[in-house]
């Protein structure tokens, strides 16, 4: 009977495992500066490389730092300053908008060579050319 009930607990542990493990899990490739995880409630770690995380993780990437993970062979980089459950941020890093790029749009009579779209600081510099002042 003691040996039933052995064999149905490392069962249920091993079917539990495979649950939370089933959801996603990271492997830390690298850490530049501060990134702690959640490792019980209101306890924060260091990440380190070669650490597997679980989807459900919450991480906290501090300032000028970075994480990259990978999983199913697939790398994802977690920029500073973001935090969350590791699921909700690595989807959002791997499929987001990329910052700083320039935005290229058809102006008319553009002829096709990427024109950036102009912003409201470009058009007030421009617009002072078109103005005649009297000093």
């Amino acid at each position: 009977m003691n040996a039933k009930k052995m064999f149905a607990l490392v069962l249920t542990a091993i079917v539990s495992v495979c649950a939370v493990f089933a959801q996603g899990s990271y492997v830390v490739k690298s850490v530049k500066g501060n990134v702690k995880y959640e490792a019980e409630a209101g306890v924060k770690k260091a990440v380190k490389v070669g650490q597997v995380l679980s989807a459900t993780t919450f991480i906290d990437v501090g300032l000028n730092s970075t994480l990259v993970l990978e999983m199913d062979g697939e790398e994802i980089t977690v920029k500073a300053m973001t935090k969350g459950a590791l699921d909700k941020v690595a989807v959002s890093s791997a499929k987001g908008l990329k910052k700083g790029g320039s935005v290229a749009g058809n102006v008319k009579g553009d002829s096709g060579t990427g024109k950036s779209v102009s912003t409201a600081s470009s058009r007030a510099s421009e617009a002072k050319e078109d103005v005649d002042w009297d000093e």
